[in-house]
């Protein structure tokens, strides 16, 4: 390792020059003076000694001011070859980085002309180096790009910023570039370090992704949009079909239906919604079960519909199994519930979530399940209501007590993500 120099103080190195010469000097006189008086008592011979004494004191602090002296130039040398030595480092640096850095002062109200660039900057845009310490970042940048308000301001209070715009060559070509800068002191001043890096690949990489994923978005769409096209076919030929079965089969087909419209609906509000990945449950529920009556010819205000679902975003995993069991159990409320004859229906669906758990709760104040159905299902419809419950892992409770609640207690399913 290169050991250290201390900076030079010119003051205080002349001044410990002086006061060794100055002690020195006051030493050997007194002492020599002291000594030639006790051990000379010839006149004549102390006049021959002291000026033997003078000269030879001349000479012995010549050559300490020599030694000095020189030592004090060695070392202001090594410290200037040093100096020269960091500053060629620095210039070296700074003129072969791969991102283009810049000097720039503290104009008012934003970052003024270049003080100094380095010779990746000068090649990149075109101009040479006195060209562009006669300008400034304004006259570089695209006017087609607005540079960030108070980026100045940000930049001497928070002493860094980061921001993009588009520099011009010049002869016209646009680099985007990435622009660090930093408030440093050059020379006494505090001035602003910009280091600007094209990137130029990343955002031709970051166009390419976002078409990639535009085109996904639409094929997905298209998909979404497909499916629902083939399920709302099939409920079609379910509702044709029933026009040439007895009653029994048009209860089947009915109930056949309304299963695939529900399934239609989920995906007709997937490619309706912004990512094609989660719908909004409250939407869905209100449509559905709106669909659901039109379906089964119950006309308005004969039953009371009270739908109390809190306005959550959930995936389609989820929704397409919560909706099967919506359907089954507002069919079975519609067909069962209520004999010919009774007044005051009423069915109400709430659905809310609470943390990460979703409680979904149909009730009606019909003529209840009965206790054998609801312990060992035989119909179809509750044997699907507890294989779908199984499949979100949650709990089904059915109660009747002046009419039927049943409560589904579940969280939204967390599959990996498909390739």
């Amino acid at each position: 390792m290169q050991k250290s120099h201390k900076p030079i103080n010119p003051g205080y190195s002349a001044l410990k020059i002086a006061f060794i010469y100055f002690v020195i000097s006051i030493i050997w006189i007194i002492a020599s003076d002291q000594l030639l008086s006790l051990t000379v008592g010839n006149r004549q011979l102390f006049t021959t000694l002291a000026m033997f004494k003078g000269s030879l004191f001349v000479i012995v602090t010549a050559f300490l001011i020599y030694f000095l002296v020189y030592r004090n130039l060695v070392s202001i040398k090594r410290s200037g070859e040093e100096l020269t030595k960091s500053e060629k480092k620095f210039r070296e640096i700074f003129n072969k980085a791969n991102d283009m850095i810049s000097v720039n002062n503290m104009a008012a109200g934003g970052i003024g002309r270049f003080l100094e660039v380095n010779e990746v900057m000068s090649k990149k845009l075109g101009y040479d180096r006195d060209e562009l310490r006669n300008m400034s970042p304004a006259d570089i940048i695209s006017p087609d790009i607005k540079i960030p308000e108070n980026t100045g301001a940000i930049l001497l209070e928070e002493g860094q910023s980061t921001y993009e715009v588009v520099v011009l060559t010049k002869d016209g070509k646009e680099i985007p570039v990435e622009v660090k800068s930093h408030i440093i002191n050059y020379e006494g001043q505090d001035v602003s370090l910009s280091v600007s890096r094209d990137i130029t690949d990343r955002k031709r990489a970051e166009d390419k992704l976002k078409s990639s994923l535009e085109e996904k978005t639409v094929l997905l769409r298209e998909v979404h949009h497909r499916v629902n096209n083939n399920l709302q076919i099939i409920s079609s030929l379910f509702n044709l079909q029933s026009h040439y079965v007895d009653e029994n089969s048009i209860d089947v087909l009915l109930v056949s239906q309304s299963r695939v419209r529900s399934m239609a609906m989920i995906y007709e509000k997937l490619y309706q919604s912004p990512d094609l990945t989660h719908l909004n449950i409250k939407d869905y529920v209100e449509s559905f079960v709106s669909d659901l009556f039109s379906l089964y010819g119950v006309e308005t205000g004969i039953i009371q519909t009270k739908i109390k679902v809190s306005d959550i975003e959930m995936g389609m995993d989820t929704a397409i199994p919560l909706g099967l069991i919506i359907n089954e159990l507002v069919t079975n409320s519609l067909k069962h519930a209520f004999p010919e004859g009774t007044k005051g229906k009423k069915i109400q669906i709430t659905l809310n979530k609470n943390d990460e758990l979703f409680k979904l709760k149909v009730a009606d104040n019909g003529v209840g399940i009965p206790e054998t159905e609801r312990k060992t299902p035989k119909t179809l419809g509750l044997q699907l209501v507890k294989s779908l419950v199984n499949q979100l892992n949650g709990t089904l409770t059915i109660t009747v007590k002046k009419g039927t609640i049943v409560e589904v207690l579940f969280k939204e399913l967390k599959y990996k993500e498909r390739i």
